[in-house]
């Protein structure tokens, strides 16, 4: 969209607020602690019976903004008290000016179409549907088919990738309420049954979160997306080779976003501020990915490739899959651990579909999918096998030989595992990895997803029931 004028640009961008439903003044002036301050945008909203204020600068230049200029709004914001400000600018920002951005309360917007088409200052809450009738553990579903599966703690928020809704959700769980929905990027496609122009939109993979903003591996499409957690806009779209399709991670100080690529055999090494990034290939061979870890605290990232490993310098038929160690201060890989199980003169067809890293005792878990190992258990510095997981079947896994544990989460003395086939999280001793617990989660297509722990829950979502489930951690013990 082109504007005429700044005059315009400034009046465009409040009226996208006042849509929202905020005040919104332009040229407004404000007196802060030390000096009065000429705002292009100022916008007063009420959340949770609170007065809250953003300060909107916008930037109609046909050149990037430089750092000064975010270090002079977070100047006013400081002396005004402002809860947030906003720079809008169409021809986007220095690398220094996003550097100095980072882990503020500053947004940089680069679009005010796509702010304006995805922004939020307050929204009505919509209430999860609680279903205890069905056989198992009672459910929260949404109210649209959404199929929850990725799940990330966001503060006192999760944030749900949806795969049916082509959405991102942020839950609030202690009103087991939706804050928000966003919608994902769409696209244009010929139906195949009617020849008629469709609208789809583009599912969420993998979720990281750095500086307060939410990176989307959009599958099928060509981009990582960039969500700002404050506004819930749109911020930045990653074009990287292969598309959105792998997996995501993120550096303890949130200054690097790692991903590693479904599609082709390299991962990313992405500035969280400034978005541009590194390629590094994987090892010779290697093909796929589809788990992927940061250490906490070590510069080691993880890769759980899908192919191409080898055993004593021997290829096996079928999968080889493996972990690969890659020394992000040395860049260079430096361990190598098959995962393949060898049967009968082959590689199974297993895929290391998540990986924990556990602190008290320097150990990796690494959920295999398609795999009778259920869970390998790794030394963390050399990626040497420690011992195997193997689940029996449930009676609710009737396809399926293996029980494909697809996430992980750690809490006090257990390891809690969504095991899919079986249709059960299952809790283990941290010690000495026996299972504790099995909890049957209700039978429907393809199975519980993930898991994560908040406050004194574990919190499961279940695509094919269309929701999460809340389970205290008591009935695990």
């Amino acid at each position: 969209m082109t504007y005429p004028d700044w005059r315009a640009y400034q009046e465009a961008a409040a009226e996208v607020f006042r849509r929202l439903g905020c005040n919104a003044q332009v040229d407004y002036r404000a007196k802060g602690v030390r000096a009065a301050h000429d705002i292009d945008v100022y916008v007063t909203f009420v959340r949770s019976g609170i007065l809250c204020t953003w300060v909107i600068e916008c930037k109609l230049w046909t050149s990037r903004v430089p750092k000064e200029k975010v270090l002079a709004l977070k100047s006013i914001i400081d002396d005004l008290g402002a809860d947030r400000g906003i720079m809008i600018s169409e021809a986007g920002f220095q690398p220094g000016a996003q550097d100095v951005a980072r882990g503020t309360n500053i947004t940089l917007v680069t679009s005010l179409e796509d702010f304006a088409r995805t922004a939020i200052a307050a929204a009505s809450e919509i209430p999860l549907a609680l279903d205890g009738q069905d056989e198992g553990t009672a459910i929260y579903q949404f109210p649209e088919r959404a199929e929850p599966q990725d799940l990330l703690l966001h503060g006192e928020f999760i944030v749900t990738a949806n795969w049916a809704g082509r959405s991102i959700s942020i839950v609030n769980p202690s009103s087991k309420t939706i804050v928000r929905t966003i919608d994902l990027d769409k696209y244009e496609t010929i139906s195949p049954q009617s020849g008629a122009c469709e609208i789809q939109g583009h599912p969420p993979g993998s979720l990281a979160i750095a500086d307060g903003r939410l990176f989307v591996g959009q599958v099928f499409s060509d981009v990582i997306l960039v969500i700002d957690l404050a506004t819930h806009a749109i911020v930045k779209r990653i074009a990287v080779p292969g598309g959105g399709e792998g997996q995501l991670a993120v550096s303890p100080d949130e200054k690097a976003v790692y991903f590693a690529s479904n599609r082709l055999n390299q991962f990313y090494i992405i500035d969280s501020a400034t978005y541009t990034f590194t390629i590094v290939a994987y090892p010779t061979g290697g093909r796929g990915c589809m788990s992927l870890l940061r250490h906490p605290v070590r510069p080691l990232l993880y890769v759980g490739i899908q192919r191409g490993g080898h055993i004593e310098g021997r290829g096996y038929p079928h999968a080889n899959c493996y972990l690969a160690i890659y020394d992000l201060s040395q860049n260079a890989y430096v361990g190598n651990s098959q995962l393949a199980e060898i049967i009968d003169g082959r590689a199974d067809d297993a895929t290391p579909a998540c990986l924990t890293y556990d602190d008290r005792y320097n150990r990796l878990y690494a959920g295999m999918f398609q795999s009778m190992r259920g869970i390998c258990v790794l030394e963390a510095d050399s990626g040497e096998l420690i011992q195997d997981i193997r689940f029996a079947r449930s009676p609710w896994n009737n396809s399926f030989r293996w029980a494909d544990p697809l996430s992980q989460a750690l809490t006090g003395h257990s390891l809690l595992s969504v095991n899919r086939n079986n249709r059960e999280l299952v809790a283990l001793d941290r010690t000495s990895l026996q299972v504790k617990k099995s909890l049957f989660l209700g039978d429907a297509p393809n199975g519980p997803r993930a898991v994560l722990v908040w406050r004194e829950h574990a919190v499961v979502s279940y695509p094919g029931r269309n929701g999460l489930i809340f389970i205290p951690l008591e009935a695990l013990a």
